[in-house]
């Protein structure tokens, strides 16, 4: 937001209003030096004394009145406050109807399917200025072939925050001494390519190099039956919620044999600063790593990986061979 202006009336405003050294009213017969011959001197003296006195009156009375009007709220000011409050009920409104809804579990689930993929957004991309982009309330999470990757990797928890949810990395990773026995992720993901319009099945790569990416899983064509489950997601881009720069977006887990959505996340994001980017702040990015405007928001969460903490509460991942 921009600083209040100066509102105009204080422009004309005088720098500096002195009434003193003046003198109301004439001389009078005592006064030193008075005689009949400079009576009228001294009768014009008060003339233009009492005329000064009057004027200096008016002076104070328009500081006084410049005072009140240095104290009404610029209106400019005065919009944004308004927006903001109307833009805060509205975030407070939709956060009534976020969180976390499981109908029902599944156990020891082998893979899974994603029905989308969160594209990636270049670095300082427009879409995270833009008020109306699609994906704005996941904005932090991974993309790309990562979001993929994320449901094969193994998590792994702090032995001394054991309740906390853990990173992510590659199943082969070393054990750390700080790190609890990791949770393995799913042994397979399948999703539709987009450009080849194959399906594809992608699973943790049995030599993964550290330095490398594109070395942690490996991603061939799918001739086998799809998983039972997928996990799909609905970006929500209502244009009136969007003016406040409100985005919401609901993940589903969808039982392909039954058509039964069996557990849903339902999020909501806002950026009080309205898309305001004069800090350098990416603003869908920058909502996004806030609690405060982020519902239903976990601080046992890391961020950039909700999806994958959603879903494996519902869909548990097979352990083992």
């Amino acid at each position: 937001m921009n600083s209040a202006k100066t509102p105009q009336c204080l422009l004309a405003a005088p720098q500096q209003a002195s009434c003193a050294g003046l003198r109301a009213g004439s001389p009078t017969g005592t006064q030193r030096g008075w005689t009949r011959s400079n009576a009228g001197t001294a009768a014009a003296a008060g003339l233009r004394s009492r005329a000064a006195a009057t004027r200096c009156a008016a002076a104070l009375g328009s500081l006084l009145l410049l005072g009140a009007c240095a104290a009404t709220p610029d209106a400019e000011q005065l919009a944004f406050q308004q927006k903001y409050a109307k833009a805060k009920a509205l975030f407070e409104e939709r956060c009534k109807t976020a969180g976390v809804v499981i109908h029902r579990t599944v156990k020891d689930v082998e893979g899974i399917e994603l029905t989308k993929i969160r594209q990636p957004v270049p670095w300082g991309g427009k879409e995270y200025f833009d008020p109306m982009y699609p994906g704005a309330a996941m904005a932090g999470e991974v993309s790309g072939d990562r979001y993929v990757w994320q449901f094969l990797a193994s998590e792994f928890r702090l032995v001394n925050a054991p309740e906390r949810r853990g990173g992510f990395a590659h199943p082969k990773k070393s054990l750390s001494y700080l790190e609890l026995p990791p949770t393995r992720g799913y042994q397979f993901v399948e999703y539709q390519d987009a450009i080849s319009q194959g399906r594809m099945r992608c699973r943790a790569s049995l030599d993964p190099d550290p330095r490398s990416f594109d070395r942690f899983m490996l991603c061939e064509r799918s001739h086998q039956s799809a998983p039972r489950y997928a996990l799909d997601f609905e970006d929500l881009a209502d244009a009136s919620d969007r003016e406040f720069w409100v985005a919401g977006t609901k993940l589903k887990v969808i039982d392909k044999h039954t058509g039964e959505v069996i557990a849903q996340l339902t999020r909501f994001v806002w950026d009080p600063g309205f898309g305001a980017s004069t800090t350098g702040r990416w603003p869908w990015q920058h909502a996004n790593a806030r609690a405060s405007t982020v519902c239903p928001s976990d601080a046992n969460q890391f961020l950039h990986h909700d999806s994958r903490y959603f879903v494996d509460q519902v869909l548990i991942p097979k352990q083992g061979d």
